[in-house]
Formats: C-alpha cells, sequence, structure tokens
C-alpha cells in the first residue's frame, strides 16, 4: 500500500511553530491564531522539545485568567516524536496507539543537549492527522483520475 511506501517527510508540514514552556497561554493562543493553526511544539531555552500544547489542552483552562497559566502547566508531555524517513503507516499508527491528533518530526542533525553530554535531535516538522487525510483524498483522486 501507498502509505509503506511514504515517508514522514514526504506528508509533513515543514517548520515548526515552537513555544517556550514558561510563556503564558495567552501567548500560545495568540501564536496559534496568527499561523492560523491548532497545535504549536513546546521547548526548553536550548531549543530542546519537551512537549505539545494544542487548542484541546487551551480548552481546559477557560476559566482561568490566560496571563497567570504557563504553556508547561497545560502541555501534553512528553512530546511524542518520529524521525523524517520513518513510513507513513508507523506515524499512523502511533497516532493510533496514543490517540494523538499530531507527531513532531525530528531531524537527523544533531545538538548538544542542556547538560552537554547527549546528542539532541532537533524539530523539523509536524505531521498531524490533516496531513494524512490530504494525502489519502490525493492518492484516491488520481486512482479515480487514472481509473
Amino acid at each position: 500500500m501507498f502509505m509503506e511506501r511514504l515517508k514522514v517527510s514526504d506528508v509533513m508540514t515543514r517548520g515548526v511553530v515552537a513555544i517556550h514552556e514558561k510563556a503564558s497561554v495567552r501567548d500560545a493562543i495568540e501564536i496559534m491564531a496568527d499561523y492560523d493553526i491548532s497545535g504549536l511544539v513546546v521547548t526548553t531555552s536550548m531549543d530542546r522539545v519537551i512537549g505539545v500544547v494544542a487548542e484541546i489542552d487551551i480548552v481546559k483552562v477557560l476559566d482561568k485568567c490566560f496571563d497567570e497559566v504557563t504553556v508547561k502547566e497545560i502541555m501534553t508531555a512528553p512530546a511524542v516524536t518520529i524521525g523524517k524517513q520513518e513510513s507513513l503507516k508507523t506515524a499512523c499508527q502511533m497516532m493510533q496507539e496514543k490517540n494523538i491528533h499530531r507527531i513532531v518530526v525530528l531531524s537527523e542533525e544533531t545538538g548538544v543537549s542542556e547538560n552537554g553530554d547527549n546528542p539532541v535531535a532537533f524539530p523539523c516538522g509536524i505531521i498531524s492527522i490533516s496531513d494524512v487525510i490530504e494525502v489519502i483524498a490525493a492518492s484516491r483522486q488520481k486512482i479515480i483520475i487514472e481509473g
């Protein structure tokens, strides 16, 4: 099936919109609105990925002051990650097993961890259920046109 042939890098949304763990929920809302996205990667000061904050996380704190709640307090952690060379099928299985809508895609390039001893891969994209649906719809359309 085509999902085994496609790699995460073929389907992912390139680039990552991230937010620092100490940022406020209001900051997250503004960034999501500005970029018209439904989730953000949460990082430390060393750009280490530690979680993801999504619209559903924000809905959980609607009764609180958005300026007083940090992203770290509401994020889903740890972030689920996948290498960009993994198959689309693997990514879909991970989303299904973990009941999540997006996975942070990591590059092969590495940096140094906060304590300086472990290599750390950098986020290079996001793969979401929306990305998968678009690929399925496009492949179905191609089959109909060719068929």
